[in-house]
């Protein structure tokens, strides 16, 4: 082979020089880096997940260990006419012969359940209506934890901004009237959902209405046996109690300087009759209406449309319940009031304008949840904000209880 550059010298331009022991070593060290970085961050994120599952885990053991409210409030707030139903109908070893002898009844599933004496209830059809009356599948620890933290949340952040919370819980038809029915369900009355809460609300500002209202219900009819609502008669019992509650818990604010006049009677009526598509076509009188002491005084209202266009509402301040959003003023009453309602505030709308300056009533919206598409679950204390309310009056039907409570908004 002739002589020249050697061939290894030719290509020694393609040729790298091989790399020392340390420098192969640091070519690895961002790759290390980055996987060590990344294990820290799975740790880290494990840990907060775990440390968050138990910050949930003693916020709910905190609230389920709370005492009952009659250990806790004032005797204005509750009752102690309605002892605990037996716990273990619908667990245990009862559980299989309390189910046999609800499913022996299949009507309990449908719409309406004939009771005694002309009484109608829901069905299990109308937000499980009847396995709500008789404490059926009893809640889990945790969801009574959710309801008791949500509300204490709620009393929390108002507080912060200065405002009384209220929450009034309108007791079923079967709460007042167990001894109407049906025959089959005495032996399955269980603790319902009502009962579980109050037992462990705390000092909550939950006022039990229920021994007002069975005091009423000695005079005059506090349900109709034909309409799942209060009558007039039966809902100024309970809000009387209210305030007489709300006046104890906040006794600077102006709960005290509400004007609640006394009842002198009660007019009895035809009720409206809720059954009459569902094969009950009586028209019994016994829908009640309070006679009050004193003349009332027109009120200005206010509704806003789906549009939102506002219109004059009446001036008794009966705001319906397709009438929400709407306000009340009345410049005898005293305070404002964000009130937060179903279709059961439309019995207490009247005393609502009537005892408060201003109110600002919306739906509190529970029968749709926080995850369902048409969620119009209001955020209370934006709102409370809004209408510039020194008390939140939280007002709804028992049976909403069968919904999970609402979410707040972070802190």
């Amino acid at each position: 082979m002739s002589s020249g550059t050697p061939l290894h010298r030719v290509h020694a331009v393609e040729q790298e020089k091989p790399r020392s022991r340390a420098r192969r070593i640091w070519h690895f060290v961002p790759l290390t880096v980055l996987m060590v970085i990344v294990l820290v961050l799975a740790i880290i994120g494990a840990s907060t997940r775990i440390a968050m599952h138990e910050a949930a885990a003693q916020q709910q053991r905190a609230v389920l260990a709370q005492p009952s409210q009659q250990t806790s409030l004032p005797q204005s707030c509750t009752s102690t006419g309605f002892p605990a139903h037996p716990k273990d109908i619908w667990t245990g070893a009862r559980t299989a012969d309390s189910e046999a002898k609800f499913a022996a009844h299949p009507d309990a599933q449908g719409m309406r359940v004939q009771g005694r004496d002309g009484f109608d209830f829901w069905g299990d059809a109308q937000s499980q209506n009847m396995s709500q009356a008789l404490g059926r599948a009893p809640w889990l620890d945790s969801q009574l934890a959710q309801w008791l933290i949500y509300f204490d949340g709620l009393d929390r952040q108002l507080r912060k901004d200065g405002r009384d919370l209220v929450i009034v819980v309108a007791p079923a038809k079967w709460e007042l009237y167990r001894d109407r029915l049906p025959e089959w369900t005495d032996g399955l009355q269980g603790r319902t959902h009502l009962e579980q809460f109050l037992e462990h609300s705390g000092d909550l500002p939950v006022v039990d209405v229920r021994d007002a209202m069975e005091k009423a219900r000695q005079n005059a009819p506090v349900y109709s046996s034909v309409n799942s609502h209060w009558t007039p008669y039966g809902a100024y019992a309970a809000w009387r109690q209210t305030v007489a509650c709300a006046s104890v818990l906040y006794p600077e604010s102006s709960w005290g300087k509400l004007a609640v006049p006394a009842v002198t009677g009660a007019t009895i009526s035809v009720a409206p009759n809720e059954f009459s598509a569902f094969g009950d076509s009586s028209s019994p009188e016994d829908w009640a209406t309070p006679t009050t002491a004193g003349q009332q005084t027109a009120v200005h209202s206010t509704i806003t449309g789906a549009d939102g266009v506002e219109k004059a509402g009446p001036s008794d301040g009966s705001v319906g319940l397709l009438d929400l959003p709407a306000r009340t003023a009345n410049p005898l009453g005293a305070g404002r009031a964000l009130i937060l309602r179903d279709s059961t505030g439309e019995a207490l709308a009247p005393s609502w304008a009537q005892a408060f300056q201003d109110t600002c009533q919306i739906r509190h919206n529970l029968d749709y949840s926080d995850k369902s598409a048409n969620n119009t679950r209001p955020d209370v204390v934006a709102e409370a904000k809004k209408c510039g309310a020194d008390a939140v009056l939280y007002v709804f039907t028992e049976r909403y209880f069968s919904q999970a409570p609402p979410s707040l908004p972070v802190e």
